[in-house]
């Protein structure tokens, strides 16, 4: 069976390719959106940089691929947690939410994060969700909110990926 894993932060499509975006800064300052795979890429797009292949693309541009930022989240008995991590068969859950504060009984700068073993939290027959925001320098053509994992099924396994 499929394993729900996490794609955390800034993602951008590339030729079917779902890869990592991060800000690189130049010697010159000049900033840069920075693109690292270990996959075999596009050479025209794609330098050879040591073990990996890197593009970099000036910000404050508009660019034809689409980019998003992405956060998890999850309904884990009854309360909406973020899903700040998914480690070492663990599912780290940050109760971001007042109600569910309210219900471990946190006080406001309480830190805490719940960590549920992997096979004991997808037993509970959670809900999970992906939300996407827009990049300004990329287009946006993906769904804004992804159902990962609902009524006990894996959801993500069923879609058609809009970049395929």
């Amino acid at each position: 069976m499929m394993k729900i894993g996490r794609k955390p932060g800034k993602r951008i499509l590339i030729n079917g390719n779902d890869l990592r975006l991060d800000t690189h800064c130049n010697n010159d300052n000049a900033w840069f959106w920075c693109v690292y795979t270990k996959e075999e890429v596009d050479p025209k797009l794609f330098s050879k940089h040591g073990e990996c292949f890197r593009l970099l693309l000036k910000m404050d541009r508009k660019y034809p691929y689409s980019a998003y930022e992405s956060h998890m989240y999850c309904i884990y008995l009854g309360y909406k947690y973020d899903i700040e991590n998914i480690w070492h068969g663990l599912f780290i859950l940050y109760p971001n939410e007042r109600k569910t504060r309210r219900y471990l009984k946190l006080y406001d700068h309480d830190d805490s994060r719940i960590r549920v073993p992997y096979e004991e939290f997808m037993a509970s027959s959670p809900i999970i969700w992906e939300e996407r925001k827009p990049i300004s320098d990329f287009v946006f053509d993906v769904e804004p909110m992804v159902f990962l994992f609902k009524d006990g099924e894996y959801i993500e396994e069923n879609l058609v990926s809009p970049w395929r």
